[in-house]
């Protein structure tokens, strides 16, 4: 799946991994004009979700080192969001059924939210206002208001809820439902001002989304890319893509990075037309899941998830694209999601 890091500006729910706040200089006045000017601390890190060892792991995203490993007693982080207005981190836990919210500072849990059962996928609008959580057991949608951490809404589904992505401005959702179908799942979509589906569309079996310019991209472990035009559904473009699952752009939403979580690879896609930028680059790890990438667009963190796993794997992303693997790293055990933040050190 993907992750939270775009500007105010982007329409993507990367707000949430990638925003950075840019160095702030001081002034120099007439007395000063010969000193040099400073800038704010920020820190720089990519949050793991350890789904069977109960923890998160928090990795400096310059130096790739584990830099603390939060322990959450009895419970099974899934997916985790940092949003920027609100300055915490997200932790959906599927068997606690709560979404623990953390202080990046402290990097310890502040309060801990009930929600459905069956927490899974969840994601946050650009805005910072709402968290959506997908319950996959009671097949409900938990809506959460950041500003005060309640949930407001319960909204019933009358599928197993997956994926979701929020829009930037925050008007609208869209949710990936599995059916009963051996060949097609269902994108539905929400408007957030009334909770109501106001559309939807078939694409192939276990849909992953991100939306973008006014296009919505799933990735389907069936083997289609699909590109969805966001306000009607329909279809843009369909391409092979054999195995695709976590999906995650570069910060200026040119190229699309997707994980063939069956066949242990990793593309890189141009975002306009779907077609490969180059052939797959091999993972030397198997089953890469979920993607998240810093907010120059050098850099690529894969979590590889399984019941024994416990491996993140690190990359370089050229100017053109182009995937190299470089390091690993040695999470807790079943890497899950993950997500990026740059923030400024108070």
């Amino acid at each position: 799946m993907k992750n939270y890091y775009f500007t105010q500006s982007a329409n993507l729910k990367a707000l949430f991994l990638f925003l950075g706040l840019t160095s702030i200089y001081s002034c120099s006045n007439d007395n000063e004009s010969n000193m040099s000017d400073t800038s704010k601390k920020i820190e720089e890190k990519v949050v793991i979700a350890n789904r069977n060892a109960g923890s998160l792991s928090f990795i400096d995203a310059n130096t790739n080192v584990i830099t603390k490993t939060l322990s959450i007693p009895n419970s099974n982080p899934m997916y985790v969001v940092y949003v920027p207005k609100t300055d915490r981190i997200y932790a959906g836990d599927r068997g606690g059924k709560k979404i623990h919210v953390i202080h990046p500072k402290t990097q310890e849990v502040e309060s801990s939210i009930n929600v459905g059962d069956g927490v899974f996928h969840m994601w946050a609008d650009g805005q910072g206002k709402e968290l959506w959580v997908m319950n996959d057991i009671d097949n409900t949608i938990s809506v959460i208001n950041l500003s005060t951490n309640s949930v407001t809404k319960t909204i019933n589904v009358d599928l197993k809820p997956h994926d979701v992505f929020l829009t930037q401005d925050g008007s609208t959702a869209y949710v990936s439902v599995f059916t009963d179908s051996p060949t097609s799942d269902k994108i539905y979509k929400y408007s957030t001002s009334t909770y109501t589906k106001t559309g939807e569309a078939s694409v192939g079996k276990d849909p992953h989304l991100f939306h973008a310019n006014n296009r919505l991209f799933v990735a389907c472990q069936s083997g289609k890319l699909y590109t969805l035009d966001s306000n009607t559904l329909n279809s843009i473009s369909e391409k092979d893509y054999t195995g695709a699952h976590g999906i995650y752009p570069s910060p200026d939403y040119s190229k699309l990075f997707v994980s063939n979580i069956t066949g242990g690879q990793l593309y890189s896609i141009t975002s306009s037309t779907g077609d490969p930028i180059s052939g797959p680059t091999t993972s030397p790890t198997a089953t890469p899941h979920n993607i998240v990438i810093n907010d120059k667009g050098s850099k690529m963190f894969v979590t590889h998830s399984g019941a024994a796993a416990n491996t993140v794997s690190i990359y370089d992303i050229n100017p053109l694209g182009g995937i190299t693997y470089s390091t690993s790293v040695t999470a807790g055990t079943n890497p899950f999601g993950l997500t990026y933040y740059k923030r400024e050190i108070n």
